[in-house]
């Protein structure tokens, strides 16, 4: 028994230094496919840096994995225990981190279907603002009054998702106006300011809508959906400022009290 021991030795030995040499040399292979890989995928302007990134985090560990379980069965490792206690062990993590994995999924959908992108302006989630970054897990919003949102992927993904910025949108206002005024003149004041703003991008709706304590003249211009906001800012003051210079001041609820001297 003791005279086979040197020989055992040996054999174990060699063994190790062949692992350790075929460990090296994967190890080699392994960064060369995942750079390989990385280049190729580069190339492709559809496909989002974040995605690429993680698609070769991915082939990274996979091949990692086939070079481990090789390295163990060079070893006389049993390699289906050691598969069995990697799957346990995934479908223990999975569990733990189901929101998560959600979330990363969600993370991936958005980066690969892009309903939205860096710079549009969009509502998720009870949320609208501008997207400012779309990370794996979460994606950041900056509301109009400048608060960043993070809002979890899955809750994107998981309800409606309006973008603003691929389509125009409608400045809806009711403009109120004195009922003796020149309505004809005021709709053409009206009119004329839509026209002269540069964020406007077709022709006006300009009509009539109601007549209540003031007329009230519904104007709808078509905007783009980034400019929004600005544009019904500028087109509210513009428009109280051109019914002024035209004697159409904006009427507002006033109360009369009359004070009565009751003698007795």
């Amino acid at each position: 028994m003791f005279d086979s021991l040197p020989a055992l030795t040996g054999t174990f030995l060699m063994n190790v230094l062949a692992t350790v040499v075929i460990f090296i040399v994967g190890w080699i292979v392994v960064k060369a496919l995942c750079n390989l890989f990385s280049k190729v995928l580069g190339k492709s302007e559809k496909l989002d840096p974040t995605v690429s990134h993680l698609l070769v985090t991915v082939l990274k560990f996979i091949l990692l994995f086939v070079l481990l379980t090789t390295c163990a069965g060079r070893l006389g490792i049993p390699t289906t225990s050691l598969v069995t206690v990697l799957g346990t062990v995934g479908l223990a993590f999975s569990l733990a981190l189901q929101n998560s994995l959600g979330n990363l999924a969600g993370g991936i959908f958005i980066l690969v279907t892009k309903p939205f992108k860096a710079g549009d302006y969009i509502s998720a989630a009870g949320n609208e603002g501008i997207v400012q970054k779309v990370g794996l897990v979460h994606t950041l919003l900056h509301t109009v009054d400048n608060r960043a949102v993070y809002i979890p992927n899955s809750s994107v993904m998981g309800g409606n998702v309006v973008n603003f910025s691929q389509t125009t949108r409608l400045v809806d206002l009711d403009i109120p106006v004195p009922y003796d005024c020149d309505l004809e003149k005021a709709k053409t004041v009206i009119e004329d300011v839509a026209k002269a703003d540069p964020m406007v991008i077709s022709d006006p709706f300009v009509r009539v809508w109601e007549l209540t304590p003031s007329m009230i003249i519904k104007i709808r211009a078509e905007v783009k959906g980034g400019d929004y906001w600005e544009a019904r800012s500028a087109l509210v003051e513009h428009i109280k400022v051109a019914l002024d210079k035209n004697g159409m001041s904006v009427p507002f609820s006033r109360v009369n009290v009359q004070l009565l001297d009751k003698k007795n």
